[in-house]
């Protein structure tokens, strides 16, 4: 008898902390978020077969937002379902960006723009940040290990 009130107390405990961790969770887009992280650079095989660059897949170079907290995802809807423990988001920037925001590589950042899920080879993080604005946090420095990273 004692077993089953020790489990039940342990289930009812686990059930509560789920519910109160899905109310942190993050919404999709069109909701406007501010996350924080630092930015890398990550490359990842692309066409034809998206799987190794070094048997002729095209090399495509992402920018990455590295968080400082892990996030959660509520459901949005068939294309933006729920996630947990989301420590890497892939940054979609235009041109302009790129070259406006080159110098924030490795550094400390806030990134502000709206959440979706992937959906595509080219997405190579469970969730894409569609990008605002990039701002420098006070910590400044740069880590030149964090530059780059090949990945896959």
């Amino acid at each position: 008898m004692t077993k089953h009130i020790i489990a039940l107390t342990l289930l009812l405990n686990v059930a509560l902390f789920a519910r109160l961790a899905a109310g942190q969770c993050l919404e999709y887009e069109p909701t406007i978020v501010t996350l924080t992280g630092t930015v890398v650079r990550e490359t990842h095989p692309g066409p034809p077969h998206f799987e190794d660059v070094s048997k002729g897949d095209r090399p495509e170079t992402i920018w990455v937002l590295r968080l400082d907290t892990p996030i959660c995802m509520r459901a949005g809807d068939e294309l933006n379902v729920p996630e947990n423990e989301i420590k890497e988001i892939q940054l979609v920037l235009t041109s302009e960006q790129y070259e406006q925001y080159r110098h924030f590589v490795g550094s400390r950042v806030k990134a502000t723009g709206s959440l979706y899920h992937s959906n595509t080879g080219h997405h190579h993080k469970s969730l894409l940040l569609k990008t605002r604005e990039i701002l420098r946090t006070h910590n400044t420095a740069s880590n030149p290990d964090l530059q780059e990273r090949r990945a896959g």
